[in-house]
Protein backbone atom coordinates (compact mmCIF):
# COMPACT_ATOMS: atom_id res chain seq x y z
CA UNK A 1 0.00 0.00 0.00
CA UNK A 2 1.32 3.03 -0.97
CA UNK A 3 0.38 6.27 1.15
CA UNK A 4 0.47 9.56 -0.33
CA UNK A 5 2.71 12.01 0.87
CA UNK A 6 0.76 14.87 -0.21
CA UNK A 7 -2.86 14.72 -0.02
CA UNK A 8 -4.73 16.96 -2.20
CA UNK A 9 -8.44 16.63 -2.55
CA UNK A 10 -9.10 14.45 -5.17
CA UNK A 11 -6.35 11.81 -3.05
CA UNK A 12 -9.03 12.36 -0.36
CA UNK A 13 -12.33 11.86 -2.78
CA UNK A 14 -10.71 8.39 -4.29
CA UNK A 15 -9.87 7.43 -0.45
CA UNK A 16 -13.14 7.97 0.55
CA UNK A 17 -14.66 5.76 -2.09
CA UNK A 18 -12.70 2.62 -2.88
CA UNK A 19 -14.34 2.12 -6.11
CA UNK A 20 -16.23 -1.67 -6.58
CA UNK A 21 -15.07 -3.04 -9.95
CA UNK A 22 -17.92 -3.36 -12.20
CA UNK A 23 -20.98 -6.06 -12.84
CA UNK A 24 -22.11 -5.72 -16.12
CA UNK A 25 -25.08 -7.26 -17.40
CA UNK A 26 -24.89 -8.66 -21.27
CA UNK A 27 -27.50 -11.35 -23.27
CA UNK A 28 -28.42 -13.14 -19.96
CA UNK A 29 -24.88 -12.84 -18.58
CA UNK A 30 -23.56 -10.93 -15.52
CA UNK A 31 -19.85 -10.65 -15.80
CA UNK A 32 -16.81 -8.73 -14.44
CA UNK A 33 -13.47 -7.94 -15.27
CA UNK A 34 -12.43 -8.50 -11.88
CA UNK A 35 -13.32 -12.40 -11.55
CA UNK A 36 -13.31 -15.46 -13.52
CA UNK A 37 -17.13 -16.06 -11.78
CA UNK A 38 -19.86 -15.17 -13.71
CA UNK A 39 -23.87 -15.49 -13.54
CA UNK A 40 -26.46 -16.59 -16.14
CA UNK A 41 -29.86 -16.29 -16.52
CA UNK A 42 -31.92 -19.34 -16.58
CA UNK A 43 -35.47 -17.90 -17.19
CA UNK A 44 -38.98 -17.01 -15.02
CA UNK A 45 -36.26 -14.13 -13.66
CA UNK A 46 -33.64 -16.55 -12.08
CA UNK A 47 -30.00 -16.94 -12.19
CA UNK A 48 -27.18 -19.14 -11.27
CA UNK A 49 -24.34 -18.00 -10.16
CA UNK A 50 -20.82 -20.05 -10.81
CA UNK A 51 -19.81 -20.21 -7.16
CA UNK A 52 -23.12 -20.88 -6.21
CA UNK A 53 -23.92 -23.87 -8.32
CA UNK A 54 -27.59 -25.82 -7.82
CA UNK A 55 -29.09 -21.91 -6.39
CA UNK A 56 -30.88 -20.04 -8.28
CA UNK A 57 -31.39 -16.32 -6.94
CA UNK A 58 -33.19 -13.32 -8.18
CA UNK A 59 -31.29 -10.88 -10.11
CA UNK A 60 -30.58 -8.64 -6.76
CA UNK A 61 -29.52 -12.02 -5.49
CA UNK A 62 -27.40 -12.40 -8.37
CA UNK A 63 -26.02 -9.12 -8.68
CA UNK A 64 -24.95 -9.39 -4.77
CA UNK A 65 -23.28 -12.63 -5.52
CA UNK A 66 -21.54 -10.84 -8.05
CA UNK A 67 -20.34 -7.99 -5.83
CA UNK A 68 -19.26 -10.38 -3.31
CA UNK A 69 -16.76 -12.58 -5.84
CA UNK A 70 -15.43 -9.08 -7.04
CA UNK A 71 -14.89 -7.32 -4.43
CA UNK A 72 -14.52 -10.27 -0.85
CA UNK A 73 -12.50 -7.72 1.17
CA UNK A 74 -14.55 -5.44 1.47
CA UNK A 75 -17.09 -4.02 4.84
CA UNK A 76 -20.20 -4.81 2.60
CA UNK A 77 -19.58 -8.24 2.07
CA UNK A 78 -21.73 -9.13 5.16
CA UNK A 79 -25.06 -7.57 3.80
CA UNK A 80 -24.60 -8.71 0.52
CA UNK A 81 -23.64 -12.33 1.24
CA UNK A 82 -27.13 -12.14 4.19
CA UNK A 83 -29.31 -11.37 0.56
CA UNK A 84 -28.34 -14.87 -0.77
CA UNK A 85 -28.55 -16.82 2.63
CA UNK A 86 -24.71 -16.89 3.42
CA UNK A 87 -22.38 -15.39 5.88
CA UNK A 88 -19.87 -13.26 4.91
CA UNK A 89 -17.40 -16.19 5.94
CA UNK A 90 -19.01 -18.27 3.86
CA UNK A 91 -19.59 -16.47 0.78
CA UNK A 92 -15.66 -15.76 0.98
CA UNK A 93 -15.01 -19.74 1.20
CA UNK A 94 -16.89 -20.33 -1.53
CA UNK A 95 -15.73 -17.28 -4.05
CA UNK A 96 -12.44 -18.93 -3.22
CA UNK A 97 -12.93 -21.78 -5.09
CA UNK A 98 -12.29 -21.69 -9.14
CA UNK A 99 -15.01 -20.57 -11.00
CA UNK A 100 -17.71 -23.59 -12.26
CA UNK A 101 -18.32 -22.97 -16.02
Amino acid sequence: MQIPTLWTRETWRRAATPTIPAVYVTAGHMVSEATDHHADYVGQDLWVVSWMPGRQLTRDQARSAMNIAVAPDLPEVERWATRVGLTAAEARGFVAMPAVA
